[in-house]
């Protein structure tokens, strides 16, 4: 284990430096070295500074790694520095003085030295430890956000949250699991300085930074590979966003509407059989502490069931910071396992609880889910049971997301929840199951074995509904299953007699499943980076294909186009060795770094045809511009079918080979290509920017142009016409309602978009 940064707190009071540290240790873990030198007189017990106590503090703990000293008022710092006057030069040279205020700074300081950063990160970040307090005040910041100084190996740089619903869940997941995977030291705090730095390694406190989307955060990161670091994390942010999660109400009383949906029956209250944890003590400290690391590797290997958020969920239980305040409580106070892991998951979920961030609040629920494995692992509780008895309405306090996934509509005709949030996980996974769901319910009258019905849409309720009530809402439900049913259309009948289809783009099991409640044609675009983001190794070939098929499960008899790897630029892979570049959207990217890295492409090309048995699978190549690369591709592809057929491994074959169009050069020789591919999808993202020559992500050159300019459609109107094999467009345009129009002016018949793009589609060619 690397040196970390030692603190000594300097106090004229010694309760007042115990405190603190015992203030800051939850949060650190018992491994940070941390010595008071406080009071004076025998034992400390007056108050006062003593140099001599300083110096013996300094010398017992010095670290390699630097030991900042931190003060409170007056004499501490003239007795401070006389201690460093005292001290060996080789010791004073790793010995730093703090002006940050004590409490706020020794805190920021323990969080950032436990992270693993350097000694002037330490200190910056423990000197900017006032700002969040300022900045809830509304005053001005009394600095710029501290940069680490005299500090050649650290590096920063301000990132722009590309998903609306800010830094929630699954990508504060990505990037945790991507920073416990680096040599380098990475914290993220708000580019405004509002918040302390949070160490990327932890998932609970990046939720705790409270990030909205479209906020930028300033990364920070020391140590070997700082950059590479700062490109993965960066990747995370900036990647396309999922369905955007719903809004809280800001003002609402009683019961709301929470997933859509005409729900009637009988009410049963869901049974959570969650005891009291009792605060017990260990009988045996070291044998609680491998108790609660069982506990947890248990926990971890029941996974998601392939589902992204309950992999989320799962991702928290790696969270260092977890499982260190748990230990400390267990070192300190002498808690059992159970008692000592409930606290440290309640602190946390309080924490994240009072965000004002909605989508960000409803985050608790998650984690005191992840908690709750844990509690069944060490034994101490079980899993929610539903009622017996036939189908009913559940009464539930904060519906969990782990029960929420289980749920069917034919047993669980629909869900009151005294608690939860339209924006929590439960309510998603409830709307992809087609289940009504009201939340807020809380003192609202509701008595088991009472008949209800409600409106998930609406938020409407009735208890004992009269006749005349039940037959409105049955027409209600009947009025609603034939507006989906014409919402399903697929494909849209144009004025000329043709028909637009529309494909869905998708990268997860949850948006393939949102693709199949909206009839898409197919699965135009898998995205299968995403399975690779925050993997310092490639998943191997079995855990490939494990993924993909999960994702493709709720697609089966329609068409689904798998797109390889395509890294490099925006979204660079730790595991592909590309050597840095000026340009990196021009350079080794898509195709070009498959190609140059042939073993960990075929494994994909091997994972992809296993997946693709009983599916309709096809495969395309991002980023191409010569024929000859697709010659090259499909060598490659051809040797892994040859490699499962020696192996008698059942897997897709024949397949057919697709590319992307993204670079101009591929669209205007696009009849070259014609012999040697299957079908062509269209990126208008990049084919739109290399055409323009226009970064889409710099706002200054918005005015250049966007997919809609003449010479991208004259790129599009080119490729329809002359490619001689089906083509699609599969780019953001694709569900644009004023640029889709544009693209079947020029006959382009093929377009795949995010499912929930679908609606507006269907209304604009009505």
């Amino acid at each position: 284990m690397s040196a970390k940064v030692a603190l000594v707190l300097v106090s004229h009071s010694r309760v007042l430096a115990e405190a603190v540290a015992t203030l800051i240790r939850p949060m650190t873990g018992p491994d940070l070295k941390i010595a008071c030198a406080a009071g004076a007189g025998d034992d400390g017990a007056e108050l006062g500074t003593d140099a001599t106590a300083i110096l013996a503090a300094i010398e017992d703990l010095d670290s390699p790694a630097g030991t900042l000293v931190l003060m409170d008022i007056g004499s501490a710092l003239l007795s401070a520095e006389t201690a460093l006057d005292l001290l060996d030069a080789v010791i004073r040279s790793r010995v730093s003085l703090c002006a940050a205020p004590f409490v706020e700074g020794a805190i920021a300081a323990g969080v950032a030295a436990a992270g693993g950063a350097q000694l002037d990160t330490v200190r910056a970040e423990a000197e900017a430890a006032l700002e969040s307090k300022r900045a809830q005040l509304g005053l001005d910041s009394a600095q710029t956000t501290p940069q680490p100084a005299n500090n050649v190996d650290s590096v920063t740089r301000e990132v722009r949250i590309a998903d609306p619903a800010g830094l929630h869940l699954r990508p504060a997941a990505a990037i945790a699991r991507l920073a416990q995977a680096q040599a380098a030291n990475v914290t993220l705090a708000p580019a405004d300085g509002s918040r302390v730095p949070a160490p990327a390694t932890s998932l609970t406190a990046l939720l705790g930074l409270g990030a909205r989307g479209n906020a930028t955060l300033r990364l920070s990161a020391s140590g070997a590979g700082a950059e590479a670091a700062l490109d993965v994390i960066e990747a995370v942010l900036t990647a396309p966003t999922q369905e955007p999660e719903p809004p809280e109400p800001v003002a609402a009383t009683g019961p709301r509407p929470a997933s859509p949906g005409i729900a009637i029956g009988p009410m049963r209250t869901l049974r959570t059989t969650m005891p009291p944890i009792a605060r017990s003590l260990a009988k045996d400290r070291d044998a609680a502490k491998r108790a609660l690391d069982a506990a947890l590797g248990t926990a971890k290997r029941q996974g998601g069931a392939g589902h992204a958020i309950l992999d989320a969920q799962r991702a928290l239980l790696d969270d260092p910071a977890l499982r260190a305040h748990a230990i400390a409580l267990t070192d300190r106070d002498g808690l059992d396992a159970a008692p000592a892991w409930a606290e440290a998951i309640e602190a946390a979920a309080s924490t994240i609880a009072a965000l004002d961030n909605p989508i960000l609040r409803a985050r608790a629920a998650d984690l005191r889910d992840a908690g709750a494995l844990v509690l069944r692992a060490l034994g101490v509780t079980h899993a929610a049971a539903l009622p017996d008895g036939p189908p009913a309405i559940l009464i539930a306090d904060d519906l969990l997301p782990s029960l929420a996934v289980t749920l069917d509509r034919d047993r669980v005709p629909g869900v009151i929840d005294r608690a939860g949030g339209t924006a929590s996980h439960a309510a998603i996974l409830l709307r992809a199951a087609g289940i009504p769901y009201l939340v807020g319910a809380g003192a609202t009258e509701l008595k088991e074995s009472a008949i209800v019905a409600f409106d998930g849409a609406t938020g409407e309720f009735w208890l004992d509904p009269d006749a005349a009530t039940l037959a409105m809402l049955r027409a209600r439900e009947a009025q609603a299953a034939r507006d989906e049913a014409a919402s399903r259309s697929n494909p849209v009948r144009l004025a000329d007699g043709s028909d637009i289809t529309l494909w869905a783009n998708v990268a997860s099991r949850a948006e393939a499943e949102a693709a199949d409640r909206a009839n898409a044609a197919g699965i135009g675009l898998l995205r299968t980076e995403f399975l690779f983001l925050d993997r310092v190794l490639p998943p191997s070939e079995d855990e490939q294909c494990a993924m993909l098929r999960a994702i493709m499960a709720p697609m089966r008899g329609r068409p689904i186009v798998l797109r390889t790897l395509d890294a490099g630029a925006d979204k660079p892979m730790p595991f592909l060795p590309l050597a840095p570049e000026q340009n990196p959207a021009l350079g080794v990217r898509g195709l070009r770094a498959l190609l140059d890295n042939d073993a960990i492409f075929e494994t994909q090309l091997r994972a992809m045809l296993r997946a693709g048995v009983d599916h309709d699978a096809r495969i395309m190549l991002p980023m191409v511009t010569n024929p000859s690369e697709v010659t090259a591709a499909r060598a490659i592809l051809n040797h892994a079918h040859e490699a499962l057929a020696g192996a008698k491994t059942d897997h897709a074959w024949p397949v057919r080979l697709g590319i992307m169009i993204e670079v101009p050069a591929a669209a205007l020789v696009i009849a070259d290509f014609a012999d040697i591919i299957d079908f062509v999808s269209i990126g208008t993202n990049d084919l739109t920017q290399y055409t323009l020559a226009a970064d889409r992500n710099v706002p200054a050159l918005a005015g250049l142009g966007g997919t809609a300019h003449p010479s991208v459609l004259a790129l599009c109107r080119k490729v329809a016409a002359e490619a001689r094999v089906p083509v699609s467009v599969c780019g953001e345009a694709a569900g644009d309602p004023e640029i889709a129009p544009l693209l079947a002016s020029c006959g382009i018949r093929n377009l795949s978009t995010a499912p929930r793009s679908f609606a507006a589609i269907r209304k604009i060619f009505d």
